[in-house]
């Protein structure tokens, strides 16, 4: 038999393996594919936009400026001694602008005001149904205002304002964490189908091996007019390792049509199998990591803040008021006068329904309840997720131990070589045997390999750590 072919054979089936590219290398190749991910960006952008234009609403300075011009003119007759306007012409250029803020600290408003005009009045008297004068008055009057007004029990720091912003600041999180679980869960299984791939390519090139060997022993037992038992013998094993190959083929096909949305044909080809195999660590804290359970205390948060909303709706409205005005009025032609007018005015407002806020009472009982349903859920949730992952480290364990056990059994694997001079009919049998004994191992071990990088994958993906960048 030839030296070198049984021998390499046994070092073939003896090493380790699983992949050639880096895991974290991948994974920021599947990250990098923003095709994947363009429809959950555009919906985190969304939540970005609409929390921008809720604080820009409420907190932002507010300016407006307004300005009108008016024309009026009154016609009418009268029969009588006593002089009376006949006609009228009014007209006024008018022009303000205010300036106001909400602020988030306390839930008061600020605003100020200026605001101008340019009154004009001219006016034909008559007097028994004939002209007697005419009278034009114009004036000019300047206001400016300053206001100031605190919610004290009702809206005490914008609790009743500032609701809308603050739902959709944790919209917003709850979206970050949408993606984030998506991220998650799309690298999971991009990332099993890569392991998978990587263990496939191997189990490839070791049944390849094997029908080399058999195709040898095949013309070697036909040239040397062995039994026909012995021919048929190694051709069921060769046509067998034929076929499974042929399968396995099939099922890489697939995997590499995955695949192939994140890497390009040289990559996906130097997926080749390298020593060892990634672990994973036993160790996490599913209650602090699991994106599920984040979740579900965004949505307790924002219940929370529907249940401060209605308790606050219901209690009395009293609010304090700071008013401080200055009025320039000044006339001139027939109505010339001058007047400089100073206002300075505190208040406090109060109002509260004796009847009663039956729509408040009925939403704050329903977020009440709803906060027990959503304490049950979480603890639900909890338990679920902590049952996981004692199952999932009892596979992994168990993965392990079926690995070890096969490790093991290759290491007693005695393929003595043997060469072609003197072989005896009595020995093709038994080292075909032989050679499949040990195929099957390795191919088993393979099987137990992708069995194990599945579920630490889906362990990794539970503790929510497949990605190492922090959100």
């Amino acid at each position: 038999m030839n030296r070198n072919f049984a021998y390499s054979f046994v070092l073939l089936l003896a090493s380790s393996h699983i992949h050639a590219l880096n895991e974290n290398l991948f994974i920021e190749k599947v990250l990098q594919s923003t095709h994947l991910f363009e429809s959950a960006t555009i919906d985190l952008k969304i939540k970005e936009i609409e929390l921008l234009g809720d604080e820009r609403q409420y907190g932002n300075w507010h300016w407006d400026l307004d300005g009108e011009v008016l024309l009026s003119r009154r016609l009418q007759n009268k029969d009588t001694n006593y002089t009376y306007t006949h006609q009228q012409i009014k007209s006024d250029q008018l022009l303000s602008t205010e300036l106001s803020k909400r602020f988030f600290s306390n839930g008061s408003e600020l605003t100020l005001s200026l605001s101008g005009s340019l009154p004009k009045t001219s006016e034909e008297k008559y007097k028994n149904q004939s002209y007697s004068s005419d009278v034009v008055t114009s004036a000019s009057l300047v206001d400016a205002e300053i206001n100031w007004q605190l919610p004290l029990l009702r809206n005490v720091d914008g609790i009743l304002d500032q609701r809308t912003y603050d739902l959709a600041v944790l919209e917003l999180q709850d979206e970050q964490w949408v993606f984030r679980e998506f991220q998650e869960k799309t690298v999971g299984s991009y990332l099993k189908g890569y392991f998978e791939y990587a263990i496939l390519t191997d189990d490839a090139s070791l049944l390849k091996v094997y029908i080399n060997q058999l195709d040898l022993f095949d013309a070697y037992i036909k040239r040397s007019a062995f039994d026909e038992k012995l021919v048929s013998y190694n051709e069921r094993a060769l046509n067998k390792a034929k076929s499974r190959l042929v399968s396995l083929k099939g099922e890489q096909l697939t995997l590499a049509e995955e695949l192939e949305n994140i890497l390009d044909p040289g990559e996906l080809a130097n997926i080749k199998a390298v020593k060892d195999y990634v672990k994973t660590s036993p160790f996490g804290d599913v209650e602090s990591s699991a994106i599920e359970l984040k979740r579900i205390r965004i949505e307790r948060l924002k219940n929370q803040r529907q249940i401060h909303y209605y308790q606050n709706a219901l209690k009395p409205e009293l609010d304090l008021s700071i008013n401080a005005s200055r009025a320039v009025q000044k006339g001139n032609y027939s109505s010339y006068s001058e007047s400089n007018t100073t206002d300075v005015e505190v208040s406090l407002s109060f109002e509260y329904p004796l009847s009663g806020d039956v729509g408040a009472k009925t939403l704050l009982r329903k977020y009440q309840l709803k906060a027990r349903q959503l304490e049950i859920k979480y603890n639900k949730k909890l338990e679920s997720l902590k049952a996981k992952q004692k199952t999932l480290l009892l596979r992994l364990q168990a993965n392990l131990n079926e690995i070890d056990f096969i490790i093991n059994q290759l290491a007693q694997q005695d393929l003595t070589e043997i060469g072609f001079k003197g072989l005896l009919a009595v020995e093709v049998r038994p080292y075909v045997d032989g050679l499949a004994d040990t195929l099957e191992l390795r191919l088993n071990y393979n099987d137990e390999l992708i069995k194990y990088q599945h579920a630490r994958i889906d362990y990794d993906n539970l503790l929510s750590r497949l990605l190492a960048k922090p959100f």
